[in-house]
């Protein structure tokens, strides 16, 4: 059996890939590749700590203006290698190969959604859309967007400090955040109650923490469980600090993203080496919790939290006393992976069950009895039931080219009034608080379906190459958090830049998994 050989030193940071998977390089043009190198680094570990000169105020536009900065930068600095080199010279040792790009299925569809989205903008009665009605998420967002993908998914040659770079950022992140809830400030003036307590780390708004938990979270925990480095217990810590604020906050989104984890764990459970990593990843995962929940016992302390720590804290012994058993395993990796999903079938088949008979106090399992019966009351999710509504109206007032991208704001101000009474206050709604409704109200039907399609080919594209190169599930990871969390919030420049850098990462990676290996030299 052959084994992987555990790279060490700084030299780990940038393998192209410790797991032994067989990924191979494309060396179309090895510049492109390393500008895509820096620039993804650069997203994934700098861009989440960096903030405007005026902290949390106005967070959104100086996040949007970095991230635009450096998608620019990168994109200029790609246009100007693909001008000065041509193909099939040498610079400085490297050649640029005389190849043809070709268009993968998911890229196809991205840009098929751009220029339907232009086309949207260009129809719609709104004349503010270019930069976006509320939170800059406009036409130039998409754009934006999908230039990193594009770019990224045909020069974003894979490296692990990719997630070494994401555990670095949880690190400081975390630390950061920890210390504001316990009062202490270190680079605010105001600590975290600038507006109010809802202000974390160089984030903001706790609702675009739980989308970094979202992501961070089943990321960092795939990652260690796969990769071999000594640098993948950078994952620990941010492991224990994303989790601790998971409970903190107690924002239900950051605990739905849980789920991104839990899906992936059959695939990281198919070896008894992988088994022993996991558990080793899950220790900082429930001690988190444990800090969380002791933080918040005096507060509004949530029972359903408890019952999941306790549940977790079951499954852990139950799997340590597996993995400690002498007996080999003789089942191959497919089988027990198979096993396992059906196992976790089984569990969220009794789950809905169990929550479809919910007649008890908790507010989230009840609205989700609720949505089990087919009634959706306009206070569920603090009050997305009465939008979510209302923006199903807005949809079929406009099916086919919706408002144009950034429009939500005008499309609901006659649903403004109703929402007014329900907080007792004039306070506008510029989002559904839902991704895709967001999409279908403002790009038509057409919008959503190629948007969809986008996402759809996309994941069957890594689970189908996940068999071949294990590192893609640390991308499904932070693919499929996102997705949760875009499910009950929205888009926006603080957080989203990471799920498209991921999405183009992946793409590339798959990519890198279909080119033969070359023949081994005796």
């Amino acid at each position: 059996m052959k084994t992987v050989k555990k790279t060490r030193g700084i030299r780990a940071l940038f393998v192209l890939n410790s797991t032994g998977a067989p990924l191979q390089r494309r060396q179309d043009c090895p510049l492109w590749e390393r500008i895509s190198q820096c620039f993804a680094l650069v997203i994934l570990t700098l861009f989440p700590l960096l903030m405007g000169s005026n902290n949390y105020y106005n967070i959104t536009v100086s996040k949007f203006r970095i991230f635009a900065v450096f998608t620019c930068v990168y994109a200029a600095a790609c246009l100007a290698v693909g001008l000065i080199w041509q193909p099939g010279k040498k610079v400085g040792g490297m050649l640029r190969k005389r190849t043809k790009p070709q268009l993968t299925v998911p890229q196809i569809l991205l840009l098929a959604y751009v220029l339907w989205a232009a086309l949207c903008t260009l129809l719609s009665p709104y004349r503010d859309l270019w930069i976006g009605q509320s939170r800059y998420e406009g036409m130039l967002s998409i754009l934006l967007y999908s230039t990193s993908f594009l770019l990224l998914s045909f020069w974003g040659e894979y490296t692990d400090a990719y997630t070494y770079g994401l555990g670095v950022m949880g690190i400081i992140s975390g630390f950061i955040a920890l210390l504001q809830t316990f009062g202490v400030s270190l680079i605010f003036d105001s600590s975290h109650n600038y507006w109010n307590t809802s202000f974390l780390t160089t984030i903001g708004h706790e609702d675009c923490v739980a989308c970094l938990i979202c992501i961070l979270i089943p990321t960092l925990l795939c990652g260690f469980v796969i990769l071999k480095s000594g640098w993948r217990w950078l994952s620990i810590p941010a492991l224990f600090l994303m989790t601790y604020l998971a409970i903190y906050t107690d924002v239900d989104t950051a605990k739905l993203g849980f789920l991104a984890a839990v899906l992936l764990l059959p695939c990281l459970t198919e070896s008894r080496e992988r088994l022993r990593e996991l558990l080793v990843g899950l220790i900082p995962i429930l001690l988190g919790a444990a800090l969380g929940v002791s933080c918040r016992w005096n507060r509004s302390f949530d029972p359903l939290t408890r019952s999941l720590v306790l549940l977790a804290a079951a499954l852990g012994f139950a799997a340590w006393l597996m993995s400690r058993r002498k007996r080999t395993w003789t089942a191959s990796p497919v089988v027990i992976r198979r096993a396992a999903y059906v196992m976790l079938l089984v569990l969220l088949i009794v789950a809905l069950i169990v929550l479809y008979g919910y007649d008890g106090q908790n507010r989230l399992l009840r609205e989700g009895s609720e949505l089990l019966h087919g009634n959706l009351s306009d206070e569920a999710g603090t009050l997305r039931g009465y939008i979510w509504k209302c923006t199903w109206q807005i949809i079929r007032d406009h099916p086919i080219f919706g408002g144009g991208p950034g429009s939500f704001y005008s499309l609901f101000m006659p649903y403004n009034p109703g929402y007014h009474e329900f907080v007792h206050g004039a306070v506008d709604i510029d989002f559904p608080h839902n991704d895709f409704l967001s999409v279908a109200a403002c790009t038509g039907f057409v919008g959503l379906a190629l948007y969809l399609a986008f996402l759809i080919s996309l994941a069957l594209r890594c689970i189908r190459a996940a068999s071949r190169g294990p590192v893609l599930l640390i991308f499904l990871g932070g693919l499929a958090g996102y997705l949760i969390y875009s499910f009950f919030v929205f888009s926006i420049a603080i957080v989203t830049p990471l799920f498209w850098v991921l999405a183009g990462l992946a793409d590339k990676c798959v990519r890198q998994l279909a080119v033969p290996e070359p023949p081994e030299q005796e």
